[in-house]
């Protein structure tokens, strides 16, 4: 019976710790002219985790969610091909991207901005 709870749970867990460094690296972003250098050495190895993190929601997460194999590398990407169709798909890719990526975008359009 826990063996069956640990792949969503693992998901869960994936899901939060990517989106805590979208939301650590988009306020980066919008911060980047006000960095210092300490703040940059800490910042720079993020962006990396951060990004191996993406991968791997894409690859994982996404591919359960979808119910496909992707053909990008990164999540929003993935959301971004979706977006201009009208199926279940193009839903859950507006559904991640209105509840979880656009809102903490510098000009409030992660997907497709």
């Amino acid at each position: 019976m826990f063996e069956l709870l640990m792949i969503p749970l693992m998901s869960l867990y994936l899901i939060a710790i990517t989106w805590l460094f979208y939301l650590a690296l988009m306020n980066l972003r919008i911060n980047k002219d006000k960095l210092t250098l300490p703040a940059k050495v800490l910042a720079y190895p993020m962006l990396w985790i951060g990004l191996m993190l993406d991968i791997t929601l894409n690859m994982i997460v996404g591919t359960l969610a979808f119910a496909s194999v992707p053909k990008e590398w990164l999540f929003t990407t993935r959301c971004e091909r979706y977006l201009k169709l009208k199926t279940w798909r193009g839903g859950l890719a507006r559904w991640f991207c209105r509840n979880f990526l656009d809102p903490f975008a510098k000009n409030g359009k992660h997907c497709g901005g």
